[in-house]
């Protein structure tokens, strides 16, 4: 990043130049003027703007170095991260050449909302939050390379079955069989409607991988436990989002200690309320809302 340029100890201060001319001019009145009391009021005119000047020039001042400052420690920031030069440096480049070619234009608009966009997005990760679309495994499977103990999961099948046998779902079961045979414990709890055939087989086929299986019929569980979530070593957390008709959306991702809490003693109420797969499902509840 260019740094601002230093002020030249050269440059000519304003305020020096109408101070020596008001000197000179408060000289040359003195000697031509015989009237000593309006010459006094000429004077304490003459300091009154002096003094006024000497205030505006110390407010632009201030605001100067403020705004130097605040530019400064933008610099400071950026340089103190690796990747984000590379990354500020054609932003700002592009951002200028639209203020600069389609300002007034639709451009300008669309320019100033890609920032704030970023600038929500920044926001979320300042709180530990970050979103991918539904159906986007590159986070899930980074997370379950990277994971060394424990991995706590839910599962929908009224959401995600079908899922399960697509590519995309067997890349992540992969991924799974892959963090089993490294050590890592993996809890699963099916959160179901139905008991079906085919759920039957994928969880047998889950159980006997080596994961640690249960289920649950939906309606033991409170409306906001009947979702998808995941907890990988209690470092990042995941909760599907939904629309208001039931549709997934977009995974949601946490690494804030808060959260993580929440998500883990809500995963262990879920374990609490389930079943082996062998065992029969307990009498159904009314659950606490």
């Amino acid at each position: 990043m260019k740094r601002p340029h230093p002020k030249s100890p050269f440059a000519v201060d304003p305020v020096l130049i109408i101070g020596t001319g008001l000197s000179v001019l408060l000289g040359v009145i003195f000697y031509v003027r015989e009237d000593t009391a309006q010459a006094l009021g000429t004077v304490a005119g003459l300091i009154g703007g002096v003094i006024t000047l000497q205030i505006q020039s110390l407010i632009q001042d201030r605001r100067r170095v403020e705004h130097e400052t605040r530019v400064g420690q933008m610099v400071s920031t950026i340089d103190r991260i690796p990747w984000m030069t590379d990354l500020m440096e054609p932003m700002l480049r592009a951002a200028k050449h639209v203020e600069r070619d389609y300002k007034g234009t639709p451009a300008e608009d669309a320019c100033r909302a890609a920032f704030e966009e970023c600038l929500r997005t920044l926001a979320d990760l300042e709180r530990g939050h970050f979103r991918t679309p539904y159906g986007d495994n590159e986070v899930f499977l980074r997370l379950i390379a990277q994971a060394r103990e424990h991995i706590c999961v839910t599962s929908v099948p009224a959401v995600d079955l079908t899922w399960w046998r697509q590519p995309v779902g067997r890349q992540y079961w992969r991924a799974q069989l892959d963090a089993l045979a490294r050590g890592v414990k993996i809890r699963r709890v099916f959160i179901y409607h139905e008991w079906t055939d085919d759920l039957d087989a994928l969880a047998r086929e889950q159980l006997a991988a080596g994961v640690q299986v249960r289920r649950v019929q939906v309606d033991r569980l409170p409306p906001p436990m009947r979702v998808i979530t995941g907890l990988w070593d209690g470092a990042c957390g995941h909760e599907l989002s939904y629309t208001a008709a039931g549709e997934a959306v977009h995974d949601t991702f946490t690494v804030s200690p808060p959260d993580l809490e929440r998500l883990m003693r809500q995963f262990e109420m879920i374990e609490r309320s389930a079943v082996e797969l062998d065992d029969e499902p307990r009498p159904t509840a009314d659950p606490v809302a």
